[in-house]
């Protein structure tokens, strides 16, 4: 009997066959994961934000925002003296100035955190749209504009945060 060195065309095949397999059930996951892993991301500056408009809304004592604002990356860097009084003209740029929040690390020239943009919601959101949902208990959301066009059943593109501090996740 002869000794074969290599392998066989068949043996090729189904080694290929498996590996193709392996990269088309495994590149959606990675997707889906890396879509996950950017939502809970953006959601924990959600949460940041809402626990501190909280705060803020108890410092002033007053409602704010009349309507609902997107939140702006030159907040960040806005400076104010300690004893200047806040009003609801002021109230955005005290959210970062006075540390009710920490900075948001925005996409580079965006007003958006991996691709999500922040709202803060009024305490009368009949008029409002964006994602306050109008409901008054909304105090802020987020929504990644580029899934709301192209919604995938199930999949997450938003999310609000709630007076009681809870959270609750927009689907399509």
């Amino acid at each position: 009997m002869k000794n074969q060195k290599g392998f066989t065309l068949l043996e090729v095949l189904i080694v290929v066959v498996i590996a193709v397999s392996v990269v088309a059930f495994s590149v959606p996951a990675y997707k889906k994961t890396q879509d996950r892993n950017r939502f809970m991301a953006a959601q924990g500056v959600l949460i940041d934000l809402g626990n501190g408009l909280r705060s803020l809304q108890e410092d002033l004592s007053f409602p704010f925002p009349t309507g609902y604002k997107l939140v702006a990356s030159h907040w960040q860097n806005s400076v104010m003296e300690p004893d200047v009084e806040i009003t609801a003209s002021n109230a955005p740029n005290a959210l970062f100035a006075r540390r009710y929040m920490s900075s948001i690390p925005y996409d580079s020239g965006s007003n958006a955190y991996k691709g999500y943009t922040f709202y803060i919601c009024p305490e009368n959101t009949a008029s409002t749209s964006a994602c306050c949902q109008g409901d008054a208990d909304v105090v802020a959301c987020m929504m990644d504009a580029s899934y709301a066009s192209r919604p995938t059943k199930g999949q997450y593109y938003g999310a609000v945060y709630y007076t009681d501090g809870s959270i609750k996740r927009i689907t399509k």
